[in-house]
């Protein structure tokens, strides 16, 4: 499965009911710079107090339908992370974000 087509598909279904489906960007960059800070806030939100971890994987990606760049969180990954913790799994779609 292509994540980055499977993640296109799911916001422009959720668009039908919902104009602003999710977080989006004008430039890459913006989406980047987000998806590196958030990344990371993500990864330490799922571990112990002051443990140092490696940031959460993320795709960065451009939606053609707006003309504007996207992110996604792998939350299947960051989950299995032997460090994880659990917590609120909804977190990153409160942010106004996807994951997969």
């Amino acid at each position: 499965m292509n994540v980055v087509t499977n993640l296109i598909e799911r916001i422009e279904d959720y668009r039908l009911t919902n104009k602003n489906p999710c977080k989006s960007y004008a430039t890459k960059e913006n989406a980047e710079q987000t998806a590196q800070r958030l990344a990371q806030w993500f990864a330490n939100y799922y571990a112990r107090p002051n443990e140092v971890v490696p940031p959460c994987r993320y795709i960065v990606a451009f939606n053609e339908a707006w003309g504007r760049w996207v992110v996604a969180f792998d939350f299947t990954e960051l989950f299995g992370r032997k460090h994880f913790t659990g917590g609120y799994i909804g977190i990153a779609s409160a942010k106004g974000f996807y994951t997969y």
